[in-house]
């Protein structure tokens, strides 16, 4: 009688069936999961099978039936972060990441399907971007494979955009279950040790079975995430916060089960199912508070982004939040999409690169869909808005990669470099301290070295950064001060000179005096400059722009803005040049004030000139601020006003006039070799300037200055308290100090009772999230008290 082996795949765990690849003695149902196979262990990542034993599904009916709605096109699409001709973006929800493996396999997407240009993890948020060509692949194949990979999406049509995280909650909260009844049925059964009662010693033994039974879900399962991460730390020869933890956890188990075996004692396994219990507990807080801090700055950070809205013939600037499905709204030269909008004007040129990373403009036309994130070249353009402003979205334009400042240095962040030591401390004395009671008292030695582990948890200390950090970036966007991240706070403490731009940046915008010097202009002239600067968004233009608002526009085609230069445009047959000298071709004038020059068809007819009002308070800003930082003022403009900045600035500042983007750029590289840097600028002319500094931050009034190149956004009026802002920002940093000091001094406490056997482990673990809250609510309560003063 011949017997029929079925064989599973070593991958997804799926049926042969008939076609069976095989390698190295383990069997697959297709090459794709074979090739993954290979993939995997090419690269030594094959604990992925160790981690998550079956984490394939059974895809053969699965696909069709889940997912078989994606052939929809006009279903499909609602998916698509964005889409063109040429490139398509999605973001996945995928719940079942959950190791550095799964980071590798699903951001090396590109070796299982050629049409895949690249992909990406959120690993906090469990998200997974994906950008890919629709002529070489499609949505319903991508997300076939990624079933086949064993990693399924959580697709939700409408709620793709928010994406969930039940599955991680649901996850945790089994966890806690377990241990949580697995630690009161151990108490349970232990009863007669705990009071010394004299019972069979066939009950003792069966009772200590049990224990034994009920503790392996909660080493195997329950407390899977400590020794998850500490082996990814090991195997990456980095001795994380979660090595202590599972050393304690694993020499508690060895310990009680030698114990229940060889009928010597009754063992701790009460201990470690209420240690994992408590630790649990702990993380979860942790994590909750982690996600709250999330959703403050993900609601709250919005960006100072106006926008022209048209309400009946008339213009006016409002906040993007304000906007609602419908509105019609005018979007200027390079000023930001913040939306999904239906165009109305009859073309289009949109440069994607902050989505996509192309710099080729793409046209559209009248009635076609435009995608947030895009930024108008050329003349301006009206839109219906489709849908309200995503913040959220413009959060994933802020931290795009490609606008990530160069070579970041992570071991200068002030929590790495306490915890590089602190591991390896805490190793060598919990180490110490068992052998010294090895000799004292050997049946203490395994309680000892645990309660040593256990008690120095590094949880208050991983916690007083980011929540001191998290406190200070709600704190600075209460007050229209928005940072792109904490990271942004530990650079500002590492910065003593700050260079500010001046045009728009420390001057009024709205508060100009404007005199015309030149030929007369008719009001068919003035009638063309007012239609050529309603375009741009330069606070020159307009102001230029607001003395003629009362006149009719004329259609603007060709229209160019030259960075640093000015416009060119066609207006009715005729060409105009509006901006600097060496643009209009302007002669010499002896008037020393912020120009801007006229030329139509190839004649000069004169300029404007600009006697600029600073900002209310500059000077005191400034005298606050000159006891702690150096000045410059990097400027396109000309020298004009260097007497009156005298009177402003201290007498070592530094002057830099009739610089262009490229020069202010090159300026910064060649500060920022000898020391760091803040850049503040207004984000229209400084975007290369603000990205090579140490800090960059764009100083908005209102208007469309949303710029990814900045780690910081300020609105206008609140460039006065910038001395209060940076004062928060260093006294944080004592803050955390002080945070580590008294998480340091739990353990220090902690630790001498520990050491001298005078600490179990349960009690060890009640003490860690005592001191993570205490040390969570001195941070966080302290921030607030020092931003009292912050009107």
């Amino acid at each position: 009688m011949q017997l029929t082996v079925e064989q599973t795949c070593y991958h997804c765990g799926e049926d042969c069936d008939n076609a069976s690849y095989e390698l190295e003695d383990k069997h697959f149902c297709c090459l794709g999961c074979q090739t993954v196979y290979q993939l995997l262990e090419e690269n030594d990542l094959c604990t992925y099978y160790d981690l998550e034993r079956a984490p394939g599904n059974q895809l053969k009916s699965f696909y069709a039936n889940k997912y078989g709605y994606l052939d929809n096109q006009e279903i499909a699409d609602r998916l698509l972060d964005f889409k063109s001709e040429d490139y398509h973006k999605i973001t996945l929800n995928i719940p079942s990441i959950h190791c550095s493996s799964c980071i590798w396999l699903l951001e090396n997407l590109t070796r299982f399907d050629a049409g895949i240009i690249q992909s990406r993890i959120n690993f906090s948020q469990k998200k997974l971007t994906i950008d890919y060509t629709p002529h070489k692949t499609q949505l319903p194949i991508i997300i076939e494979r990624l079933c086949q990979l064993g990693y399924e999406p959580e697709i939700t049509l409408d709620t793709q955009q928010q994406g969930t995280e039940t599955s991680s909650n649901k996850d945790t909260f089994v966890k806690l279950g377990i241990s949580g009844f697995t630690f009161g049925n151990i108490m349970l059964f232990s009863f007669p040790e705990y009071f010394g009662l004299h019972i069979s010693s066939e009950f003792v033994q069966y009772f200590g079975y049990l224990n034994l039974l009920l503790s392996i879900p909660v080493l195997v399962y329950c407390a899977q995430e400590f020794f998850s991460s500490a082996f990814r730390g090991v195997a990456k020869k980095v001795l994380n916060i979660d090595l202590p933890i599972a050393m304690g956890i694993l020499a508690i188990f060895i310990r009680s089960s030698y114990e229940i075996l060889s009928q010597t004692g009754a063992g701790y396994f009460d201990s470690m199912a209420a240690l994992v219990f408590l630790l649990l507990i702990g993380r979860w807080f942790q994590g909750q508070t982690y996600r709250n801090l999330s959703f403050d700055r993900n609601y709250k950070s919005y960006f100072p982004l106006a926008v022209t809205l048209i309400n009946q013939q008339e213009k006016k600037s409002v906040l993007v939040e304000t906007l609602q499905a419908g509105d019609k709204i005018e979007i200027r030269n390079e000023e930001i999409i913040p939306c999904d909008a239906i165009l109305v004007s009859p073309s289009a040129q949109i440069d994607y690169s902050f989505v996509t990373g192309e710099t080729k403009s793409i046209a559209i036309r009248e009635g076609e869909k435009i995608y947030a994130g895009g930024r108008i070249k050329g003349v301006a353009v009206k839109m219906n808005v489709l849908h309200p402003v995503s913040q959220s979205y413009l959060t994933q334009l802020w931290n795009n990669e490609v606008f990530a400042k160069e070579n970041p240095d992570e071991e200068h962040l002030i929590i790495n470099r306490v915890s590089r030591y602190f591991t390896p401390t805490i190793l060598g004395l919990a180490t110490l301290a068992g052998l010294v009671w090895l000799v004292i008292d050997s049946s203490q030695a395994m309680n000892v070295f645990s309660s040593v582990l256990i008690i120095a948890c590094p949880c208050a200390l991983a916690l007083a950064t980011p929540f001191t950090l998290g406190s200070v970036l709600n704190v600075l966007a209460r007050h229209q001060f928005y940072l792109k991240g904490t990271e942004v706070i530990e650079r500002i403490w590492q910065t003593k000179h700050i260079i500010f731009d001046k045009t728009g940046t420390i001057t009024n915008h709205q508060d100009h005096t404007i005199n015309y010097h030149g030929m007369a202009l008719t009001a068919y002239d003035e009638q063309l400059i007012a239609s050529l600067t309603k375009h741009s968004t330069h606070p020159l233009s307009q102001a230029i722009c607001a003395m003629y608002s009362t006149v009719t526009a004329v259609p603007v085609t060709q229209f160019e803005e030259v960075k640093g230069q000015g416009l060119k445009g066609q207006l009715d047959g005729h060409l105009l040049q509006i901006g600097s000298a060496s643009l209009t071709l302007a002669p010499h004038t002896t008037i020393q004030q912020t120009q801007v020059h006229i030329n139509i068809d190839g004649v000069y007819r004169g300029f404007f000139s600009f006697e600029n009002q600073y900002r209310k308070g500059l000077k005191n800003l400034i005298n606050q601020l000159k006891a702690h930082y150096q000045f410059s003022i990097l400027s396109g403009d000309n020298d004009a006003e260097r007497t009156k900045l005298r009177e402003i600035f201290p007498l070592d500042t530094a002057f830099y006039f009739s610089h262009s983007p490229v020069d202010k750029l090159e300026k910064i590289k060649n500060l920022e070799a000898t020391q760091s840097t803040i850049m503040i600028g207004d984000g229209l002319n400084d975007a290369g300037a603000l990205k090579a500094s140490s800090v960059g931050l764009s100083v908005s009034d209102n208007m469309s200055s949303f710029s990814p190149a900045s780690d910081g956004i300020l609105l206008g009026k609140r460039l006065v308290d910038l001395d209060s802002f940076l004062r928060l920002i260093t006294q944080s940093r004592m803050v955390i100090i002080i945070g580590f000091v008294i998480s340091f001094a739990y353990n220090i406490v902690g630790l001498s009772f520990a050491v001298a056997g005078m600490i179990t482990p349960v009690f060890a673990a009640l003490l860690m999230p005592i001191s993570s809250i205490s040390v969570v609510a001195f941070t966080t309560l302290t921030i607030r008290w020092l931003s009292r003063r912050i009107s």
